[in-house]
C-alpha cells in the first residue's frame, strides 16, 4: 500500500535542505553534500525502492482474490432475493431463499416433539413406585407372606419400569436430532455466502426455478491478486516473499506505486512465449484499489 506518511516526511526534509541552500547567511554548502542528503532522504522515504531492483516495468492485471459462482444445495422456487449486483455480503449473508413452508412445520413439529419430556417423567413415576413395592415385598418375603413367584413378578415389573425410562431417553434424544436434521434441510434451502465480497452479477430473482445454475456470483476484493508474465530468462531471479511495486494504470492513481507481495511462482512455463506466470497479494483493506485492471510491476529483492 502506499507509505503517505512517509512521502510527506521526505517532502518536509527536502523543504528544509532547500531553505538552508537559499539562505546566504548559513555561507557555501558543497552541492554534493546536498545531492547526497537528498538522496538519502529519497530512499528512506519509500521501503519498496530501500531494495535492489531486480526486474521493471513489467505489464499485469489486478484480479480478485476469489470468485465464487453461488447456486442452491437443492433444486426449488426462489422466494427471495436480498441482494443485487455491486451489493456487499459479509461471510454468512443469507443471499436468497428458496419456498421452504414444508421444511419450516417440519421443524417446527420436530422442535415441539423434543421441546418436551413428559413421557421420561411418568416412566420415572412408575420405576419409582416399582422399587418401593420391590423393598416391600422383599420384606414380606422373609416372613414368608408372600411366595417366591409373586416377588419374582414384582422384581421383573420393576426391571421394566427402569428399562422404560431409558427407553423413553434415547427416544427424546432421537427427536433432537430430527430437530438438527429438519433444520438441516431448512438451512439447505437458503444460499450463503462462504466469503466477503461484492456481488458480480445475479442470475436470478424471485419466482424463477433453480436446479444446477448459479444464482450470484460473488468476489472477494480482499486482498486483490496481481498477475505477471515474466520472461523465463529471470526464472530464478523472483522468489516468494519478495516485495513489488505495483503501478494501477487507472485515473486517480498517477504516479503512486503500492505495495505488493510475491506470493505464487508457476512450476511449469509455458514453453510456446516462453514465460512463466507470477502471482503477488496486494492488500485492500479499504476497497480503494479497482479490480479488473492493467497496471505494472517492478521486483526488489529484500
Amino acid at each position: 500500500m502506499m507509505n503517505t506518511s512517509n512521502n510527506e516526511q521526505s517532502n518536509e526534509k527536502i523543504a528544509a535542505i532547500k531553505a538552508i541552500i537559499a539562505k546566504p547567511s548559513m555561507g557555501f554548502i558543497p552541492v554534493g553534500l546536498c545531492v547526497s542528503v537528498l538522496m538519502l532522504v529519497v530512499f528512506t522515504a519509500n521501503p519498496i525502492s530501500a531494495g535492489r531492483e531486480v526486474l521493471s516495468d513489467l505489464d499485469c492485471v489486478v484480479e480478485p482474490s476469489q470468485v465464487v459462482r453461488l447456486g442452491s444445495a437443492v433444486p426449488g422456487l426462489l422466494a427471495t432475493t436480498k441482494y443485487d449486483r455491486s451489493d456487499f455480503v459479509s461471510p454468512g449473508s443469507v443471499m436468497a431463499t428458496l419456498e421452504s413452508r414444508v421444511e419450516q412445520a417440519s421443524l417446527a413439529i420436530s422442535e415441539e416433539i423434543a421441546a418436551h419430556a413428559t413421557a421420561i417423567d411418568l416412566r420415572r413415576a412408575s420405576a419409582s413406585f416399582g422399587e418401593r413395592t420391590k423393598k416391600r415385598n422383599a420384606s414380606l418375603l422373609k416372613t414368608a407372606s408372600i411366595s417366591q413367584q409373586n416377588m419374582d413378578q414384582v422384581e421383573t415389573e420393576s426391571r421394566i419400569a427402569g428399562l422404560q425410562v431409558k427407553q423413553e431417553k434415547e427416544n427424546l434424544r432421537l427427536a433432537q436430532l430430527r430437530v438438527e436434521r429438519d433444520r438441516a434441510a431448512l438451512e439447505r434451502r437458503m444460499i450463503v455466502s462462504p466469503i466477503e465480497g461484492t456481488i458480480i452479477k445475479r442470475f436470478k430473482s424471485a419466482g424463477e426455478y433453480v436446479d444446477n445454475e448459479p444464482v450470484f456470483e460473488v468476489a472477494q476484493l480482499n486482498p486483490l491478486h496481481v498477475e505477471v508474465i515474466v520472461p523465463l530468462e529471470y526464472l530464478g531471479q523472483i522468489e516468494s516473499g519478495m516485495s513489488g511495486g505495483v503501478t494501477i494504470l487507472a485515473p486517480g492513481f498517477d504516479d503512486q506505486v503500492l505495495n505488493a507481495e510475491v506470493r505464487r511462482i508457476d512450476a511449469v512455463a509455458d514453453a510456446a512465449s516462453a514465460t512463466f506466470g507470477v502471482r503477488l497479494i496486494l492488500d485492500n483493506p479499504e476497497l480503494k484499489v479497482p479490480s479488473g485492471v492493467r497496471c505494472s510491476v517492478d521486483f526488489f529483492s529484500s
